[in-house]
């Protein structure tokens, strides 16, 4: 298994997020953003090359995603939120994504077999996200989904409200 690190929550901001191997050498690169119907989140290689894409088709309680490989679609991915834990479902590739998603502990599986082991580290030099992947075929891949597990940690950020405080004074 290879050991692949990105940094916690940059994956699924707008802009361009490396990801690095154990020696902290650039591996990929993922490009994109997320928020609105047909976004894209691309995966390539450090040599320039479009390995995959995630592509945004729905929204709602249960969003649904497309997956491409080298320009090709490989399935749908589908969320099933339970509260504290996910599961999310690529049919075509029989992949389960099983997980946490507050400590942000996923595992995929093809069957029995674990494809993938996603865990939140803290190093030197910051809050990352270590991945150990069995296959280098299967990383980019990956690496899409470990975008969307990403993107849901995040805590909303939305506008405050303000809280109006009414004193009454009857002096």
């Amino acid at each position: 298994m290879r050991t692949l690190y990105a940094r916690k929550y940059r994956m699924s901001h707008q802009g361009a997020t490396t990801i690095t191997d154990k020696n902290f050498a650039t591996v990929y690169l993922v490009v994109g953003k997320w928020g609105r119907h047909g976004d894209v989140l691309s995966v390539y290689a450090i040599s320039g090359e479009l390995l995959a894409e995630i592509r945004q088709v729905g929204f709602g309680i249960f969003p649904r995603f497309n997956l491409y490989f080298k320009h090709h679609f490989i399935g749908k991915l589908r969320r099933y939120h339970f509260g504290k834990k996910d599961l999310l479902v690529v049919k075509e590739l029989n992949w389960f994504v099983v997980g946490d998603i507050y400590s942000l502990n996923y595992r995929i599986f093809k069957g029995r077999t674990q494809i993938m082991q996603l865990n939140e580290v803290l190093l030197a030099n910051g809050r990352f996200l270590q991945l150990k992947i069995d296959s280098i075929h299967h990383e980019p891949i990956c690496l899409c989904i470990v975008a969307i597990l990403n993107y849901f940690a995040q805590k909303p950020v939305g506008k405050v409200k303000k809280i109006y405080e009414i004193n009454f004074n009857f002096d």
